[in-house]
């Protein structure tokens, strides 16, 4: 199974993964960690690289873009998390404070953490109007899309990745 979740920074998008890997035993990547590699194309190179290794997975992250464009053009279910603006900045901000009250944080660490908040609030901002956009051309996908408008909607990705679980195994036992 492979699973594209999007959603605004905040949104929950890395704990859901995490939820998911442990339990469908699904390896799980975060497109955060290619943002190191500055060259876009050789971002594109090694993420691809990478999901060429796996026969399933759960990529998460903000970018929807040509370098991801494989994440969600592969993927049997795309999960957009489309959650109040609001509770996405609360969780920004909550993030935040709380690594800046790490002790042992320099003055220079804890700055660095609130210009990145700053960073973020402004990033959902530009990412809420780029989502009717981005809601439009996965629609056109053919992969099932799934929208969750509150955390509490998170029974609905179980429901249809075991309906999909029980989609493949019928297919490899030849029944209808």
């Amino acid at each position: 199974m492979k699973i594209r979740i999007i959603g605004y920074a905040g949104s929950g998008k890395t704990s859901l993964t995490i939820r998911l890997q442990q339990k469908y035993n699904i390896q799980g990547i975060s497109l955060d960690d290619y943002l190191k590699t500055k060259d876009k194309t050789q971002r594109h190179i090694q993420l691809n690289d990478r999901l060429s290794e796996l026969s399933s997975w759960i990529v998460e992250g903000v970018q929807v873009s040509h370098w991801t464009e494989k994440t969600t053009k592969d993927a049997d279910l795309i999960i957009i998390l489309d959650y109040p603006v609001s509770l996405t900045q609360y969780r920004v901000t909550k993030r935040a404070f709380s690594q800046c009250c790490e002790p042992k944080k320099t003055f220079g660490q804890r700055k660095k953490i609130i210009k990145r908040m700053f960073k973020l609030y402004k990033w959902n901002h530009r990412f809420k109007k780029r989502l009717p956009d981005i809601k439009q051309t996965l629609y056109t996908n053919n992969t099932k899309l799934l929208i969750l408008e509150s955390p509490e909607d998170e029974k609905r990705i179980h429901k249809e990745i075991k309906k999909s679980i029980k989609t493949t195994n019928r297919k490899k036992s030849g029944r209808k």
